[in-house]
């Protein structure tokens, strides 16, 4: 983790007393920029210098004279916060194991509970990663339908064969640890439970050949054994042969439920995929320390940028 004046924070508390609003800036500068020195969004110079008294920044080239902000290219665009806040923010969001409610944040943080909620989801939209290299070795991949509960339905409803009628479907792989690298897990809510759709996500994140693909017995993965090296168990008869199983991606799924059960409990299908890409990062840095998987998510937020509209279609909450 950067570190400013030698003073490295380990835990909340200790972020908590050492992230004051100089702090804070001085922080997110240094991962900002650096060499220390800011660097103008409009044309890119570095001769730029802080405006005295004001926390802004003005480029001095006689082109330009961009005036712009330390939050400028970054999540915290437009934010009315000030670092210190955010900082706090993205410590509990990164290390609080089954999320934080935005009702939790705005308490902890002393803001309203939207400024929280719009909070949240810009962080998540930085955890979001681009996966941009295939994963090797031995992949597990499961499917789970995600949605309100069967019991609190009509009996006509429940008696449907159409289980997961209204319910979203979250695709995960996750690739156990091995020589190949570290544990990964990647999930995505797609459309349906279909061969399709789940072909398509193994074909994208899972290199083709020789790596060892363990399901289910599911008919959506019949066409596996062209592509991969398939094993699966019938959920019927035996959950475990040898190394043969899909606990580790169903122990995903599980966390997964207890976090949107216990405490997001109302999640709106258009932003289920943000509250899966949250726990998809901390379930990937599960192993690193608390302070180790702030300062990565921090620098995550540089280059993002989301909107409230964007957010929320330009609809009021």
């Amino acid at each position: 983790m950067s570190t400013l004046n030698g003073h490295t924070p380990r835990t909340l508390m200790q972020a908590v007393r050492y992230f004051t609003p100089d702090n804070a800036d001085a922080y997110v500068a240094s991962v900002k920029w650096s060499d220390g020195r800011p660097v103008c969004p409009e044309c890119g110079s570095v001769n730029a210098q802080r405006i005295k008294g004001r926390p802004t920044y003005q480029c001095r080239e006689r082109e330009c004279r961009k005036q712009f902000s330390l939050k400028v290219g970054t999540i915290f665009q437009d934010s009315p916060l000030t670092l210190d806040k955010w900082l706090v923010g993205i410590w509990m969001i990164a290390n609080c194991r089954n999320g934080v409610s935005s009702c939790e944040i705005a308490r902890a943080l002393g803001i309203k509970q939207q400024s929280a909620w719009h909070l949240l989801h810009r962080v998540r939209h930085a955890m979001k990663s681009d996966y941009s290299r295939r994963m090797r070795g031995s992949v597990e991949s499961d499917e789970s339908f995600v949605g309100g509960s069967l019991r609190n339905k009509f009996s006509l409803d429940r008696k449907d064969r159409a289980r997961a009628r209204g319910k979203s479907v979250v695709h995960a792989m996750l690739k156990r640890e091995g020589r190949s690298g570290p544990s990964e897990v990647r999930a995505f809510v797609i459309p349906a439970a279909t061969a399709e759709n789940v072909r398509a996500n193994l074909v994208k994140h899972v290199k083709v050949g020789n790596t060892w693909l363990h399901t289910d017995e599911s008919v959506i993965y019949g066409w596996a054994s062209s592509s991969f090296i398939h094993r699966w168990v019938n959920h019927m008869n035996e959950y475990v042969r040898g190394s043969v199983h899909t606990n580790t991606v169903e122990g995903y799924f599980s966390q997964l439920r207890r976090m949107l059960q216990g405490t997001y409990i109302a999640v709106e299908p258009q932003h289920l995929h943000a509250y899966v890409d949250e726990l998809s990062y901390r379930c990937n840095v599960r192993k690193e320390s608390e302070s180790t998987r702030f300062d990565r998510l921090v620098r995550q937020v540089i280059g993002k940028r989301l909107t409230y509209k964007d957010l929320t279609g330009g609809k009021d909450r």
